[in-house]
């Protein structure tokens, strides 16, 4: 008993002394590596799996790129997993405050705790899947510096290396690679990081093939044990190899890691694509494709790849394509189109490879409309974006001048037939509207009758429910093709818009609701006005004025044809036959004598001399005093008058030079003789402008006002006419400024407001004095900050703003940059904007602190908003890839 009350009091005074982080004895050592060991870097590691899990589920790899080598959040995509990773820091930091051993001083003893520089590591690699990659650079750069005993200074160094690859600071990461190589003592984990470490800096680098050796080091079996994890990885690097090897067009090496990689049992998603890479490899000239094809024939009927079934599709089309089946690859193309589920990039392709097919065949006007929908789907930083963009724009001119012919003919065509006819064809038109519109309505009712809503699941066909022969079956959303160029002519006119509510109105806020007669009415009138015969001779070019008119923009669409398909599709087979068309329909066009020269010129490059010839002749009796017919008769007519252009130009840069000189009697004079030296020539204007300007320097304001009008009259179409403009609007400010002072609304008083990104931050939100609203938007925006920023302490007020507005405001935040990636976040959490909380009705924004008593006491929002798109738009640390 006595020895009990001696044990007791002083098993509590050991514990009270190996609790102290002042004590560095081995009681207090033990008890402080146990702790943070078992407790605080535990649970700290938990958190940081369970965010990093969260992010590699969630991921989506792109494989028509080569794959990254390690999987971080993308900057927008990084705030789910917040939470996690707020924990992991919390708990590592919570850890390091209470068992890092301290001297007298309070300074930590580094070489006292074993899991206090992990618990760092901890929280740098918190920071970097945040996205905050210099804070997390930061906590890295802290343990290699400090702990210099620790071998944990190297994992240190390799997550530094990850850190700058991702900054982009590939310069440092190659010094600490360096580093580790030369180090013999490196732990075994690191030591097998290191050719990944190097890999991801060589790929950085665009140093490939030292990339893929690397991979191929760290994808090689090395150990009898393996867990499922590191297969995994292997996986993933052995891909990546065969990318690579892809990329430098060595199929063969290419193939054989595809191979290993579906060896390893990875996931599904990366066994599929080695199985497409390997088809897409395919060697038609050497080998038979048949065995290709009936396999991926077979796994397109196979319901587990049902949401890959659009890149079989198209594999299978490439390999057509490659055996030269334009007609079969068209086919497997429009069906990956039409079975494309959640894929848009590569629908995208699929459209592409559409619009080329049918480009190299010369069908415009079909390629047109595949090349408009590749756009409007294909990923923006696909490598030939530009071209394909430059390649739409083309043929929607092309395609749009063939419309403009053929609606100007069947309109000219319309008027010429009787009036009985014309009658005829109206009430076709119109009786098949009706018919069309009668089985809208049937299709309607059957829904209705069957109490079935589209899309319910095991939902029976509409030709089943109507039965055989009915309307049903044509019904347009049962039509997978139609449906998807439905979607695809959707977003190009409205964009990626929510299903909601009054989707086609920006601002929601402001819809009225009308009275019912006239949404009735309304409808009355947009069904029936086009059933009247009225409607249909609107526009009708029916006297000889409008078939002139008709006729002009005939001949200019013709015109604009053959130039297209000479100069930009380099088609001179349609360009000839357009030219030569233009000119047997309409023989006195006011293109003929460019048109004459451009087909001898054409017919002489393909040698075809008699044509060429007969188009020389043509040029040389119509058009005998042209400038063509000049440089056929003599071929050095062209050179002589390059040659004065060159002259012109060159005295028009002695000219501008006296004038940026300041020798403004020098400049005035010259441009004078400019222009009665050369005559009529490009550089007219120029010599104008200049002469204007300088006449304005010597002679005041209204010498310069009047050469300037004098220059616009004379050529409105320059160049330099906009600017002569511009000088004319300021000078018209300065001579009458009473006229300009309610002119410019948008110009507010922003010199109310300071900047300063280094000092405290707030963030506002203005939304309606509604309590309904208000409060919502409060109880959310805790939420917010509860889930994402659980690490961090804010306090929010409230007060009126105006007579009808609530002010609330967030404090507070560092600096710019850390409100400016708060504010990114929270306009994007879906949950903060819904219901009564409609996202146009709060305006949401960061603000210094110094200027939110200048906003409260002036209420001027619309100066602010500027003030904030001037100096707050391009702050966010997120956007670091």
């Amino acid at each position: 008993m006595q020895i009990k009350r001696f044990i007791y009091p002083l098993a509590f005074v050991l514990l009270f002394v190996a609790c102290s982080t002042k004590k560095n004895t081995v009681v207090s050592r033990a008890y402080h590596n146990m702790t943070a060991r078992y407790n605080g870097y535990y649970y700290s590691c938990e958190n940081i799996d369970e965010g990093v899990y969260k992010i590699e589920k969630a991921n989506k790899d792109n494989f028509d790129k080569i794959l990254p080598v390690y999987i971080y959040p993308a900057g927008d995509k990084a705030k789910a997993t917040f939470p996690e990773f707020d924990k992991a820091i919390k708990k590592s930091s919570t850890c390091i405050q209470r068992h890092a051993i301290k001297d007298k001083k309070g300074n930590e003893i580094p070489a006292s705790g074993k899991w206090i520089d992990n618990n760092w590591i901890n929280i740098g690699i918190s920071h970097l899947y945040k996205r905050e990659l210099f804070s997390g650079l930061e906590a890295f750069e802290y343990v290699a510096r400090t702990y210099t005993k620790s071998k944990d200074k190297y994992t240190a160094m390799a997550w530094m290396i990850k850190t700058n690859n991702e900054i982009g600071s590939v310069s440092s990461s190659e010094q600490i690679i360096s580093l580790l190589k030369n180090e013999k003592d490196l732990p075994r984990k690191v030591k097998k990081e290191l050719p990944v470490l190097e890999a991801d800096y060589f790929m950085r680098r665009g140093l490939n093939t030292e990339a893929a050796t690397k991979l191929m080091e760290a994808s090689r079996s090395t150990g009898l044990f393996r867990g499922m994890a590191t297969r995994k990885k292997r996986a993933r690097y052995s891909f990546i190899v065969a990318q690579l090897f892809e990329q430098q067009k060595n199929n063969k090496r290419a193939v054989e890691y595809y191979k290993k990689t579906i060896r390893l049992k990875p996931n599904y998603e990366l066994v599929f694509y080695s199985k497409i890479k390997i088809a897409k490899l395919l060697d038609v000239k050497r080998n038979n494709s048949e065995g290709t094809k009936k396999d991926l024939l077979k796994m397109a009927k196979e319901f587990k790849n049902n949401e890959y079934y659009d890149v079989i599709y198209y594999t299978l089309g490439e390999i057509e394509e490659k055996e030269r089946n334009a007609a079969q690859a068209m086919i497997y193309y429009k069906k990956s189109v039409q079975t494309s589920l959640n894929n848009p990039n590569q629908k995208g392709l699929s459209y592409l490879k559409l619009g080329e097919i049918n480009f190299d065949l010369t069908n415009y006007q079909p390629a047109e409309a595949y090349y408009d929908s590749a756009v409007v789907t294909i990923s923006k930083d696909h490598p030939d974006y530009g071209t394909i963009v430059a390649r739409k724009k083309t043929l929607e001119t092309l395609v749009g001048h063939i419309r403009t012919i053929n609606k100007e003919d069947s309109l000219q065509r319309f008027v010429s037939l009787s009036e009985n006819e014309q009658n005829r064809v109206i009430d076709r038109i119109i009786a098949n509207l009706e018919k069309e519109e009668a089985r809208k309505e049937k299709e309607k009712e059957i829904l209705e009758k069957s109490n079935i809503l589209p899309g319910t699941i095991n939902q029976p066909s509409l030709s089943e429910i109507a039965g055989p022969g009915s309307a049903a079956a044509s019904f347009y959303f049962y039509n997978p093709s139609t449906v998807a160029f439905g979607v695809s002519d959707f977003v190009k006119k409205w964009g990626n818009r929510k299903l909601e509510d009054n989707w086609r109105r920006s601002n929601k806020a402001l819809i009225v609701e009308v009275e019912k007669e006239d949404t009735a009415q309304v409808k009355t009138t947009s069904v029936n006005v086009n059933k009247t015969r009225d409607f249909y001779r609107k526009g009708l070019p029916v006297n000889d004025s409008l078939i002139k008119k008709s006729n002009k923009k005939i001949v200019y669409s013709y015109y604009m044809m053959g130039s297209i398909y000479k100069e930009e599709l380099n088609n001179t087979k349609k360009a000839v036959a357009t030219f030569e068309e233009l000119n047997t329909r309409f023989p006195q066009n006011k293109y003929l004598l460019n048109t004459y020269y451009i087909l001898y010129r054409t017919y002489l490059s393909e040698k075809n001399q008699p044509k060429a010839d007969f188009y020389k002749e043509k040029i040389l009796n119509e058009f005998p005093d042209s400038e063509f017919a000049l440089i056929i008769k003599n071929p050095e007519y062209a050179t002589s008058a390059n040659s004065k252009k060159s002259e012109v130009e060159g005295f028009y840069t002695t000219v501008y030079q006296s004038y940026l000189e300041n020798n403004y009697s020098q400049a005035y004079a010259q441009s004078n003789e400019g222009l009665s030296k050369f005559g009529k020539n490009v550089f007219v204007p120029k010599f104008e402008f200049i002469k204007a300007l300088s006449a304005g320097k010597l002679k005041g304001i209204d010498s310069l006002e009047f050469y300037l009008k004098l220059l616009v009259v004379k050529h409105p179409q320059s160049e330099v006419t906009p600017l002569a403009n511009d000088i004319l609007l300021s000078i018209k400010r300065q001579k009458n400024p009473e006229l300009f002072k309610s002119a410019e609304p948008g110009k507010l008083q922003l010199d109310t407001f300071t900047v300063n990104q280094e000092a405290e931050h707030f963030i506002i939100a203005i939304l309606p004095d509604d309590p309904k609203i208000a409060d919502s938007f409060k109880i959310r925006l805790n939420t917010f900050n509860n889930t994402y920023y659980s690490s961090k302490t804010f306090n929010s007020t409230s007060n009126l703003f105006g007579n009808n507005k609530q002010l609330v405001v967030l404090k507070s935040f560092a600096n710019a940059k850390e409100v400016v990636n708060y504010y990114e976040n929270l306009i994007k959490d879906p949950e903060l904007f819904k219901e009564e909380v409609k996202k146009e009705l709060v305006e949401i924004y960061p603000i210094l602190g110094t200027n939110l008593p200048v906003l409260y006491k002036k209420k001027n929002v619309e100066a602010y908003k500027i003030f904030f798109n001037d100096n707050y738009k391009n702050l966010n640390e997120n956007k670091i890839k």
